[in-house]
This record gives C-alpha cells, structure tokens and sequence, in this order.
C-alpha cells in the first residue's frame, strides 16, 4: 500500500516551497475539502511572507470560486457523456442536472470519474517580484460563443461594487456555474483595488480552459 502523508508533511512541504519562492502545483478531480485546506493554508502562507494577510479572504475566495466553476464544468461533460444531461443546448435541463450533483457524496463519485477520464483541475501559485499570480487549469475547453459570452460577464460585472447588485441588474437564469462565479471573482478583486484587466479567462479551444489572477503584494 502507499504510504500515507500526515497534514503535517504537507503543510512543511508549503512552508518549505514558500520560503524558497518555489511555484506550488495542487492537483484535484472535485471539491474535496482536504485539498481546498492545503490550497488555503498555502495561500495564507505567500501572503504572510509579503505582510499581506488582509488579501487571504478575497483571494481565497476568488481561487474557491474558480476551482468550483472548474469542478461543475468537469462534471456537466461526464453528465453528458454518460447520456443523463440529453441536450446539452437546454439550459435549464444543463442547471437542473449539474445542480443535482452538488452535493459531497455525488462530487466523490464524479471525482472518481474524473480522474478516470483524465480531468482534472490544476491550480498553480508562483510569486514573482512581489506578485501572486494563480492559475487555474482544467481539462474542458470553451466554444467562441461561450467565451464571449464569459468575456462579456467579466466587463459588466467590472462596473460593480457590489455582487447582489450586479445580478439584480443583469439576471443570468442560464448560469450553471460560469457566470456566477467569474463575476463574483471581478467584484472580489474590484474591492481590494486589483482591475479586472487582473483576471483573464483563455481557452485554447481544444483541450483546456486557463483562469488568471495577478496579486500584487506591494
């Protein structure tokens, strides 16, 4: 059997790639808690070193919502795939299928599946010149269409300081996923002084989707 790390190796392993300015690479197929602890205790770790701990809540939240918005697009494809979501075009059907999954149980199982299939998210820190730059990648691309649509949401959720305003002025029924979580990223960022022009979502239109963050620490 392999052997089985202690939160504490994981967590001198962080402090030891922090110390060192070392890129840090998460790896996960769903939302499991023990991962989103690591990926926070890492953040809460950069953000010390540089006296910036007052960022931790707003860019753990922003990194929260990319990788949940990673998670619901891995598990809308295996609900396609596996025929349960008939129509992909139908978007109540889409929120109404990857809705029904948001739960740990069913996230485990579609984890499982994920990994079996080949993807995953992959959430990479690298500090360079004061900077916290965060990447999330997953293993599902975006259509020009969705990509415009997404291009879109991060311009008007820009003007906006404030979430609950921003989707009272532009509902968004068809949101699955996308939609919510990028524009609460552009609005957490918004309130901590970092421009939207920080955070770009690209696809490469064949294998994977990229979000970007740049944090200054300055």
């Amino acid at each position: 059997m392999p052997e089985v790390k202690s939160e504490e190796f994981y967590q001198n392993e962080i402090i030891t790639a922090v110390s060192n300015e070392s890129d840090i690479v998460f790896i996960t197929y769903s939302a499991i808690e023990k991962t989103e602890d690591k990926i926070k205790f890492a953040i809460a770790k950069i953000l010390e070193k540089y006296d910036r701990f007052d960022l931790f809540t707003p860019v753990y939240s922003c990194v929260k919502e990319l990788i949940s918005n990673a998670t619901k697009a891995t598990a809308k494809k295996i609900l396609i795939d596996d025929g349960i979501i008939k129509n992909p075009d139908d978007p109540v059907e889409v929120v109404k299928k990857v809705r029904s999954i948001l739960n740990e149980k069913s996230l485990l199982e579609y984890g499982i599946k994920a990994k079996q299939h080949h993807l995953s998210t992959r959430i990479y820190l690298k500090v360079y010149k004061r900077h916290l730059f965060i990447e999330v990648i997953n293993n599902i691309p975006l259509t020009k269409k969705e990509m415009d649509r997404i291009n879109d949401r991060i311009k008007k959720s820009s003007k906006y300081d404030n979430i609950a305003e921003f989707f009272m002025e532009n509902p968004d029924p068809e949101a699955e996923g996308m939609g919510l979580g990028l524009s609460m990223v552009v609005v957490l960022l918004k309130n901590i002084n970092i421009t939207s022009k920080n955070f770009v979502v690209s696809t490469d239109g064949t294998t994977k989707t990229y979000a970007k963050i740049l944090v200054p620490m300055s």
